[in-house]
């Protein structure tokens, strides 16, 4: 007989070293609860001083992209990254008045969803930073019960594989693995404890052959929060009804406009058109560049940070396009007095189809453009870079 999900509670040692912590951070308002802190403790096996690090960047990387300003709603439609990311993914809201022995669930369906097209329309820090982004929205509605309710909440997803291509995930070095592996990544450095479970339904092909693709995608601490389901049925084992799209044999239907159907609770994905398709100098283009400015290679050795160091002289706009043999920390920090402050968040990527492009506006000063090789092998990272400051 299965349990329901629930979220476990803290020890008395993790809820003492959050309290302490909890005196030198400004939390934002909607995230902060009992257990916020509590959370990054847990996910780091009570180490302090990850726990601290992990939680200045999450904090940092949310105050870059200023999403603490925006709503559900408006972090899936508005907001430039997470808008053109979202769209192109079959996913639901999260409710915040729906629970089930106080989790809230948030459902993810592959049908529609083509990966192998998605990442030639999107880089990959765009679906980095708007994973970013939906945790935040999971972290508000976790918050917002665990204050009502003075207990432990979490996130539990519901993912269903209908649709899903299974020959795309067969090679390990495939751009869609890569894919996953880094979402994985950040879910385990950052929000392990934010979204507790992800129960898997329709799964295609044989079940042995999905447990082996996912070992290779993840470790064995986040692999024990999966679990694969026999049937949609089997939700009811780990779920109260009302928190089951009613396509599943729940009662949750979502009448808010969103979905499509409403018993699926689910956005319908848009689909990739040729249209829609990207150049590899698009940022250029797209800021009235005839041609891209030259481009700086790089060769990042393990543990090794090279920088890329920008002038402006006026007010205006940084714009950066590279690709990268590997996995690369990239991270743009400002320089004044001394002192660095970020103006766009650390994420570690490792360009796909697309190169990985993106703007930001800035004042007069020194920017750094700043990249660590996070692997400690004898192999460098290769790094081809174009940067240029675009005045108003």
């Amino acid at each position: 007989m299965h349990e329901m999900i629930k979220a476990e509670p803290f020890s008395e040692e993790i809820l003492e070293k959050a309290a302490e912590l909890r005196k030198i951070f400004d939390i934002p308002a909607a995230l902060d609860s009992p257990f916020f802190i509590a959370r990054f403790l847990s996910a780091n096996n009570g180490n302090v001083d990850v726990a601290k690090e992990r939680l200045l960047e999450y904090l940092i990387h949310r105050s870059c992209l200023r999403y603490g300003e925006y709503d559900q709603l408006g972090i899936f439609n508005e907001i430039p990254i997470g808008k053109e990311t979202f769209e192109r993914f079959n996913i639901s809201l999260v409710e915040q008045n729906l629970v089930s022995n106080n989790v809230h669930v948030f459902v993810q369906k592959l049908e529609g969803t083509d990966l192998n097209q998605i990442i030639k329309v999107l880089p990959l820090s765009h679906v980095i930073h708007s994973y970013f982004l939906l945790q935040d929205v999971f972290g508000r509605v976790v918050a917002n019960t665990e204050k009502k309710t003075g207990k432990p909440s979490s996130v539990v997803c519901i993912l269903d594989l209908q649709g899903l291509n299974i020959s795309e995930f067969i090679n390990p070095l495939s751009p869609q693995v890569k894919l996953a592996k880094t979402v994985v990544k950040v879910w385990a450095d950052y929000f392990s404890e934010n979204m507790c479970k992800i129960l898997i339904i329709n799964p295609p092909g044989i079940v042995s052959l999905m447990w082996k693709i996912t070992k290779f995608i993840m470790d064995p601490r986040t692999l024990s929060r999966i679990s694969f389901l026999n049937s949609p049925e089997d939700l009811k084992l780990y779920l109260e009804p009302q928190v089951i799209p009613q396509q599943y044999g729940g009662t949750w239907v979502d009448n808010s406009g969103y979905s499509k159907p409403a018993e699926g609770c689910c956005r319908e994905p848009l689909a990739v058109l040729p249209a829609h398709l990207k150049q590899s100098d698009y940022i250029w283009r797209d800021n009235g560049y005839v041609q891209p400015p030259a481009s700086k290679s790089l060769n990042v050795k393990g543990r090794e940070t090279l920088e890329i160091i920008k002038k402006s002289a006026s007010p205006g706009k940084l714009l950066w396009s590279f690709t990268s043999s590997g996995d690369i920390n990239f991270e743009i920090l400002k320089r004044e007095s001394g002192k660095e402050k970020h103006v766009w968040p650390k994420i570690t990527i490792a360009s796909l189809k697309l190169p990985e492009s993106g703007s930001v506006d800035v004042d007069e000063g020194e920017y750094i453009i700043r990249f660590t090789n996070p692997g400690s092998t004898w192999f460098p990272v290769k790094i081809h870079c174009s940067s240029d400051i675009k005045p108003e």
